[in-house]
C-alpha cells in the first residue's frame, strides 16, 4: 500500500513496548539518491518552560502502519537493546 506524507501526518505514532502515544509525524528523513525513507520524526516530550526536542525514529523500528496509527518498537532507555535475536 502506498502512503503520502499528508496521510502519514494524520496517524498517531504509538510505542508498542509501553503503549505511549508519541504524537504525529512532523517530518521524514529520506536517503538520496535512493529515495527511501530512513527515519520518521515526531515531537518529543513537551515541558512548560523548554521547547521539546524531536524524536527521530529509524524506519526499521516501525512494526506496522495501520488505518489510524503507526506502531513502533522503541526501548524506554535508548541504550537498552531490543531482543530481536530471540524472537
Amino acid at each position: 500500500m502506498d502512503y503520502n506524507l499528508t496521510d502519514l501526518k494524520k496517524k498517531n505514532v504509538i510505542n508498542v513496548l509501553d503503549g505511549r502515544d508519541l504524537g504525529k509525524i512532523t517530518d521524514l528523513i529520506i536517503s538520496y539518491p535512493d529515495g527511501k525513507i530512513k527515519s520518521i520524526i515526531v515531537p518529543g516530550k513537551k515541558t512548560c518552560f523548554f521547547p521539546s526536542a524531536e524524536l527521530i525514529i529509524s524506519f526499521c523500528c516501525i512494526e506496522r502502519i495501520g488505518d489510524d496509527t503507526i506502531l513502533v518498537k522503541l526501548c524506554k532507555n535508548p541504550h537498552e537493546k531490543l531482543l530481536e535475536e530471540e524472537e
